[in-house]
């Protein structure tokens, strides 16, 4: 309607450098209008007088149904004080705890209600970490709005398709949880659709369907890697890297081992330290295609040798000496911190715990140290972690136990609790306090800091580690 058109140019213009064109309104209208002198007023009454005509003169839309309701869900709803505590959790916005609740309620069994589910789509869009437990627990009510609104499609991953058509035409999120869903169900079939539209496939999509094709990883999957190794974007080849690297019987850490031969030589001296002599290896065409590509500088060597050493089976190194022999060793031709690293990365790539404990315990203080605790079965984290809290400066354990890799053993948890309690108050210490009773699993809920009766003079980061525990307990028992 150019009525309208013109009544909103000239509301944004204002009436002093435009004046309201009449004679696109209809008759009824003008006759309405035209006594009144004052040009703002004017606009304002023809905008009224407009908006009821045109609601007025709308038909109804011919063929209207009601839309069909969502699928029954068989589950039954949270019990009512758990619902009470998602309104908690929703008022107070605590998103990490929100996501380990919506988790808790999958476990158990349960649904969310169905009038809360927009609510928490609606922190879903914004919090990624949300979105898968919420589309489980949400269910077909979930379904059912993802499907009408396109902000909430992320609730409609988890439909189960009895056919092809979410691998060929659904959203990015839809065709990962089909190919997740397909890897565990039907492999071949899975492997073979991933094959059939990878040359199609961005790059970032390629790198996510590589970390689903890791979580089950077999021996028959190492050609695909290999040919993977000679993608162009680097997060691919990173990722292909990487999971190679838990085949232990690949050809490509054959063939870094076979490089790596005449560049390492071990000479031994009297009485002092053994020095492990390195020498960087030139640059070939066969790097390349084993998805080694260092930018151009005066350390191309340097880098050539780091990827290398990450790629190379740790076994390459027991005609050495052992690892805690290895690490204790004087470096020449590299710089010892390279060569540490380099180690660290395979040993977190293959998961061997003898090289993380050695490098660990060589530098306890490294970047990669929470990494390499990750390796670690859970005792030996928990034993590892409490011999750390008794050497390491506050400053550096807190920077260790905000790096460790989630989720945590029980053992792990309890350490931490404790060092926690023999604490005193300290900035650095209430930051990981904070983390640590977020993070902590439901096993360690129990411990002493969160049923003692705490002091008048409490720190406000003691109450509030007490208060987190308290109340992660309380949501469990809940659900249980």
């Amino acid at each position: 309607m150019k009525a309208w058109e013109d009544l909103v140019s000239t509301a944004l213009l204002g009436t002093r450098r435009r004046a309201l064109d009449r004679t696109g309104q209809p008759a009824a209208i003008r006759a309405l209008t035209e006594g009144i002198r004052d040009p703002a007023d004017g606009v304002l009454t023809t905008a009224a007088l407009v908006t009821n005509y045109r609601r007025a003169g709308q038909l109804p839309v011919p063929g209207a149904r009601r839309e069909d309701p969502a699928e029954p869900d068989g589950r039954p709803p949270v019990p009512p004080v758990a619902r009470e505590r998602l309104a908690r959790l929703l008022h107070a916005n605590r998103p990490e705890l929100l996501e380990e609740w919506l988790n808790a309620v999958a476990a158990a069994g349960f649904r969310v209600p169905p009038d809360q589910v927009p609510q928490l789509a609606e922190k879903a869009r914004s919090r990624v970490p949300l979105r898968a437990p919420l589309a489980a627990v949400a269910g077909a009510v979930g379904t059912w709005l993802g499907e009408r609104n396109p902000d909430w499609a992320f609730l409609v991953a988890t439909v189960a398709d009895d056919n092809d058509d979410a691998w060929q035409y659904g959203t990015p999120a839809r065709r990962q949880a089909w190919l997740a869903r397909a890897l565990a169900e039907d492999p071949d079939a899975a492997r073979a659709a991933l094959a059939a539209t990878w040359r199609s496939e961005p790059a970032d999509q390629r790198a996510v369907f590589l970390g689903l094709l890791g979580e089950h990883l077999t021996e028959e999957d190492e050609p695909f890697l290999d040919a993977a190794l000679a993608e162009r974007a680097a997060g691919v080849r990173d990722t292909a890297t990487h999971l190679l690297g838990r085949l232990p019987e690949a050809d490509l850490g054959r063939r870094m081992a076979a490089r790596l031969q005449d560049c390492v030589t071990v000479r031994s001296r009297e009485l002092r330290a053994d020095v492990l002599q390195l020498t960087r290896p030139e640059a070939d065409d066969t790097l390349l295609r084993d998805g080694v590509r260092v930018p151009h500088g005066p350390d191309q060597g340097t880098g050539r040798l780091r990827a290398i050493i990450s790629a190379t089976p740790l076994g390459f190194w027991a005609k050495f000496g052992t690892p805690a022999d290895l690490v204790g060793m004087l470096v020449e031709g590299c710089p010892l911190p390279v060569l540490r690293d380099s180690w660290a990365t395979a040993a977190i790539r293959q998961g061997d715990e003898a090289w993380a404990q050695a490098l660990v315990e060589a530098e306890p203080g490294g970047r990669s140290t929470a990494a390499l605790i990750g390796v670690l079965a859970p005792q030996r984290q928990a034993a590892t972690v409490a011999k750390l809290a008794r050497g390491l400066k506050v400053e550096a354990l807190t920077r260790l136990i905000l790096d460790l890799p989630q989720p945590w053993p029980e053992e792990l948890g309890r350490v931490l609790l404790d060092w926690v309690a023999a604490q005193q108050d300290h900035r650095l210490v209430a930051h990981a306090a904070t983390l640590i009773a977020k993070a902590v699993p439901p096993a360690c809920l129990g411990h002493r800091l969160a049923v003692i009766p705490l002091p008048g003079e409490a720190a406000p980061w003691r109450r509030a580690v007490a208060e987190t525990l308290t109340f992660r307990r309380e949501m469990h028992e809940e659900l249980s």
